[in-house]
């Protein structure tokens, strides 16, 4: 179970209580890719946080609420293009993406953001750095907390609370009460939601697009990857990210330092005999490049820094790159060979990296994967360096 904050507002908050939902949306725009890349990573039964923002001039402290978790409904995530929105004008904003949601572990308060941020603890692992770096740097409305976060913020929560969640049926519903500060039953109260249920599109025909015009598209293959990690749907991408039945967290967009670099997918997979294993997923929209060992060796430091139980021997970086084709200066790159008997050199400078990496003994050695288009399909393959 993953855990994920929206951020709501004092005006949208109460909305999203009586409705049972939460969203994302980027002012006026019908899609945005980053967005969709962020919300795609929630599952079945993972747990919500809402986070209320709040004006200063209004005296509400706001702070973090729940929990809540992902309903058992499909689609997981709801795209709503209609204008306007469903429930737009309460809401006062676009939600373009939703998901809905059923009360899991509810608790009347919140806890203050400036006691879940501000009051930092002696130990830099307990610091809430997930959230910290989502106010740094803005732009996202779903944000995944790591497993050690969300323990920790759950348990600030119920102590804020003594330990009393509230008592409720499946016919009440919630409204959050501004002069209490507080989420309120509704006995008999709960409304459905009566929106749009469209499926957001398939994503793999706008990277064909892009790609016949020549223009990026990571964030996109980033979103293929959180919406399908583990699920079965490409036994190849789940070879990278771990299936379902070993996946016990995902994060896309990891902000690992006040520098905000990002990695582009994290998970952490539960192998035979409980043994966990860090995976640090570098994506990219090109051929591999020998400098993408600059970007492994900040992720691995980070990683194990931060992440309580990573160490060198379980934290295993991948990098998944764009095939390089077995033509011209690339030729036979597999044999390591050209047509003279000798390395190419484009290819043996990644493997000169990736091996000098590996020699570091930083982490695991670099699992390195191409992919390719095949009849409308993405095919990741491993590739022996």
């Amino acid at each position: 179970m993953k855990t994920h904050v929206f951020i709501v507002d004092e005006a949208s908050f109460p909305v999203h209580l009586q409705y049972l939902f939460a969203g994302t949306g980027a002012a006026d725009n019908d899609e945005h890719i980053g967005l969709l890349s962020d919300i795609k990573r929630v599952r079945i039964g993972d747990r919500v946080i809402f986070y209320l923002e709040t004006r200063r001039s209004s005296r509400i402290d706001g702070g973090f609420f729940g929990a809540f978790e992902i309903a058992s409904l499909t689609p997981i995530v709801i795209h709503d293009s209609n204008n306007p929105t469903y429930l737009e004008r309460q809401l006062g904003k676009k939600l373009i993406y939703r998901v809905r949601l059923e009360p899991a572990e509810v608790y009347s308060r919140g806890i203050e953001e400036y006691k879940a941020l501000d009051n930092l603890p002696v130990y830099a692992k307990e610091i809430l750095w997930s959230l910290i770096y989502r106010k740094l740097k803005g732009q996202r409305g779903c944000t995944p907390l790591t497993i050690e976060e969300s323990n920790r913020l759950i348990d600030m929560i119920q102590r804020v609370n003594d330990n009393q969640r509230l008592h409720y049926t499946n016919t009440d519903g919630f409204t959050y009460n501004a002069t209490t500060q507080q989420i309120e039953i509704v006995p008999n109260g709960r409304n459905h939601y009566a929106g749009v249920i469209n499926p957001t599109a398939p994503l793999l025909p706008p990277i064909m697009r892009l790609i016949n015009t020549n223009r990026a598209f990571e964030v996109n293959l980033q979103a293929y990857c959180t919406e399908n990690a583990g699920l079965g749907v490409n036994p190849t991408l789940d070879a990278i990210t771990g299936p379902a039945n070993q996946i016990i967290w995902l994060g896309n967009e990891v902000k690992c330092g006040v520098g905000m670099r990002s990695i582009d997918v994290f998970s952490i997979v539960n192998l035979p005999r409980d043994i966990r294993q860090y995976r640090i997923i570098e994506l990219k929209d090109e051929q591999v490049s020998p400098y993408i060992t600059r970007q492994l060796f900040k992720y691995v430091n980070w990683t194990s820094q931060y992440i309580s139980g990573a160490i060198n021997a379980n934290i295993q970086p991948v990098v998944v790159a764009r095939e390089i084709p077995n033509t011209g200066n690339n030729r036979l790159k597999r044999k390591k060979l050209d047509l003279n008997g000798k390395s190419t050199v484009f290819w043996q400078g990644i493997r000169d990296a990736f091996n000098e990496f590996n020699a570091r003994n930083l982490a695991m050695p670099i699992l390195y994967y191409e992919y390719r288009f095949d009849n409308g399909n993405i095919v990741f393959n491993n590739i022996d360096y």
